[in-house]
């Protein structure tokens, strides 16, 4: 276990309070920072300095552990931007995590499916053992998952046909809402440790995990031509 460890997630896609940075130090948090709000994770990087000013930590840590996706766009790109680019200043272990593993491993619940915020209506499920995929609402099958968690089922931006708001909604009778909408920063490096240490989850590069097509399109006449 690295004795040192910066944790990020930027993939909340709501106004919740679902994005965090924080500081470990042989698996307990030393500093914690969670955001909210569109731009959180555009924050991180004056947030990491302040918080490692305030530990005193006089060398950088061992490992940066972020959250891969599925998630927000453009806050998977700046989050796992500065997280790669601390890496390689830092010459340290980057280790991604998937957010479905983050949130199982907060939970400790290998079996829950994370149905988690997309947009216009869709939500992303992570699915154990699965790929990570995008469905809208009104696709979900009720009785697909006896188990679930995320902040589409759980928060203040919990969407009323999937949190039980609405009686049994989409989902149908007889599943379990675990009340857990965000990886907390343990689950997050709980997670990056059993990929590291036994393969039961998988590691992921310090790239989005983007399953959902991004809504900017290039023009329909073709990208303008470069200046002269």
């Amino acid at each position: 276990m690295p004795g040192r460890c910066l944790v990020m997630n930027g993939a909340g896609a709501g106004r919740g309070q679902s994005n965090l940075i924080a500081l470990l130090e042989h698996g307990q948090v030393v500093d914690e920072q969670v955001l909210s709000g569109r731009g959180a994770s555009e924050r991180f990087a004056p947030a990491v300095q302040a918080m490692l000013a305030r530990a005193g930590w006089k060398e950088p840590p061992e490992m940066v552990v972020a959250v891969v996706g599925p998630g927000s766009f453009t806050g998977l790109r700046a989050s796992l931007s500065l997280a790669a680019g601390l890496v390689r200043g830092w010459s340290c272990r980057g280790v991604g995590v998937r957010l479905g593993d983050a949130l199982r491993a907060t939970m400790k619940h290998d079996e829950a499916t994370i149905l988690c915020l997309a947009r216009r209506g869709r939500v992303f499920v992570d699915a154990p053992g699965r790929e990570a995929c995008a469905l809208p609402v009104g696709e979900i099958q009720p009785g697909s998952w006896p188990v679930v968690a995320g902040d589409a089922v759980h928060g203040d931006d919990a969407l009323p046909e999937l949190s039980g708001q609405t009686g049994c909604g989409v989902l149908g009778n007889n599943v379990v809402r675990l009340p857990h909408a965000a990886p907390t920063a343990e689950g997050i490096f709980r997670a990056a440790c059993q990929s590291l240490d036994d393969g039961t989850v998988e590691a992921y590069p310090l790239e989005p995990l983007y399953v959902d097509p991004p809504e900017a399109k290039p023009p329909a006449g073709g990208l303008r031509p470069a200046p002269q």
